[in-house]
């Protein structure tokens, strides 16, 4: 990875977590060979956001080309575009009807300002849950992480281990996904790098029976 990625990939996982992990930021993925190139974060970011930026950017700029007036018709159209890029139909909704707020009030001129609304009011609602995780008012704590294969949780699960090892707290791993045996192993290598303890069952034990042990 380039050192300006590299360093671009570390501040943000500094920022999300509070603090810095060299020695899970830098290592590879346990279950790839060491000498198999990875394609860069920004790479990776650039292809798992391509069907969003398909669905939601790429219809959005469609519905806008050439428009000289934002009317009603043009927010209910959006409306749709948000509902159909799987925002939430609640979400989609109010996000709309905050818009027709502005075109009464003359506010959306033409499709630069409708996008420029847009991008405001859905920041505006991302920002209302960006605070720390506050792990003090809980014992014990427990984080559950799940995801379809290939999203890159074991290389969270390590990066929170490390974050909260180096905070002093006793961090213990459970290898929920008991179906795939690379999972638990590629956790145990991730607990062994942080400094944490892990509990793992045989291969097809019942993830629940493991939980409740944890």
């Amino acid at each position: 990875m380039a050192e300006e990625k590299k360093g671009f990939f570390k501040g943000l996982v500094d920022k999300m977590t509070g603090t810095a992990c060299p020695a899970l930021s830098d290592a590879p993925p346990p279950d790839e060979p060491k000498e198999e190139k990875r394609p860069g974060f920004f790479e990776r970011l650039k292809s798992s956001l391509s069907k969003t930026h398909e669905n939601l950017i790429g219809r959005i700029d469609t519905l806008l080309l050439g428009k000289k007036r934002i009317d009603a018709d043009t927010l209910e159209e959006l409306e749709e575009i948000l509902i159909m890029a799987d925002i939430g139909v609640p979400t989609a909704v109010e996000l709309v009807r905050t818009l027709e707020q502005r075109l009464k009030r003359n506010e959306l001129q033409d499709a630069d300002t409708l996008k420029s609304a847009l991008k405001e009011e859905i920041l505006a609602r991302l920002a209302k849950h960006c605070a720390p995780l506050d792990t003090g008012g809980h014992a014990p704590f427990v984080i559950m992480v799940i995801g379809v294969n290939g999203v890159g949780k074991t290389t969270t699960i390590g990066k929170l281990a490390c974050k909260f090892t180096a905070e002093e707290k006793k961090v213990l791993l459970a290898a929920g996904d008991t179906f795939r045996a690379a999972a638990a192993e590629q956790l145990e290598i991730w607990g062994k790098r942080a400094g944490s303890d892990v509990i793992r069952y045989q291969e097809g034990a019942d993830p629940s029976a493991l939980s409740f042990n944890a």
